[in-house]
């Protein structure tokens, strides 16, 4: 089974690699886990070795015969299904998620599997170098944007290791990393879950501009003149001129808890 563009495909064939992914994914042997992209499944036999009765999803027929083939009479469920319209609770909530993900839909994954916090208990992703180094950016790097702030809301995200372009097949133009969020238990008492997709575009006004001072940015998308921001900004102790990429998950709270009507 060839690997086909169109999904993404780039199949992890070091093994080194993928037992580490399987080391890393925090659940004993009794939790649920769901593996998102199994591909040929080289790090399935690894996962399988730790979780067994584990879900996979995976878009491409041929990919499932292949990993049917691989896996043999194991005890495993693949769901022949796109990701993107899979119910994450077929694979039974609390849930742990792993996966190496297509570069094309990375995100759109990492956001989706995370807005099923707390149910989803942590996810460990393989995506591009990239976008990993901005999921785990801090506050005041130039790396810190819409996506940091999100999957920083759901809990703390670190960098576990980076993985080279010959660890797959074909071999990708880019470096990749493997990055993991263990989901804050307590989510949702930061803010109510009806305010998530509020809270998550508020956000994303205030990095429309990112070179611009955060108060004039979102006076200009939101309303309200400069200062009636740069207010809220000073009276967290913050100065009135500072960036979007200066705060960072807590500091997006308090503004947003300061300036929303709602």
């Amino acid at each position: 089974m060839g690997p086909k563009k169109y999904l993404g495909q780039h199949f992890l064939t070091a093994p080194a690699f993928a037992i580490r992914i399987a080391a890393a994914v925090p659940a004993s042997a009794e939790e649920h886990v769901l593996e998102i992209g199994p591909g040929r499944g080289a790090l399935s036999v690894h996962l399988l070795e730790r979780f067994s009765g584990m879900h996979l999803v995976e878009v491409d027929g041929d990919a499932v015969s292949a990993l049917k083939n691989k896996l043999g009479e194991r005890d495993y469920l693949v769901h022949n299904e796109d990701v993107t319209a899979f119910d994450f609770s077929k694979a039974g909530f609390p849930l742990h998620v792993v996966g190496n993900l297509p570069y094309n839909i990375g995100a759109l994954i990492i956001k989706k599997t995370l807005m099923y916090a707390p149910q989803v208990l942590s996810c460990t992703f393989m995506v591009q170098k990239e976008v990993a180094m901005r999921i785990v950016s801090p506050p005041h790097s130039k790396q810190n944007g819409w996506l940091s702030v999100f999957c920083q809301f759901f809990g703390a995200a670190r960098l576990l290791f980076h993985v080279p372009p010959g660890a797959f097949f074909p071999r990708p133009g880019v470096d990749s990393s493997v990055f993991q969020i263990i989901v804050d238990p307590n989510v949702e008492k930061k803010l109510e879950r009806g305010l998530w997709d509020d809270f998550f575009s508020f956000v994303d006004s205030g990095f429309s501009m990112r070179r611009k001072q955060l108060a004039k940015v979102m006076s200009l998308k939101l309303g309200h003149d400069k200062d009636f921001y740069g207010g809220a900004l000073v009276r967290m102790g913050m100065d009135a001129s500072v960036r979007p990429e200066d705060l960072g998950v807590n500091e997006w709270l308090d503004f947003y808890g300061r300036v929303n009507p709602k």
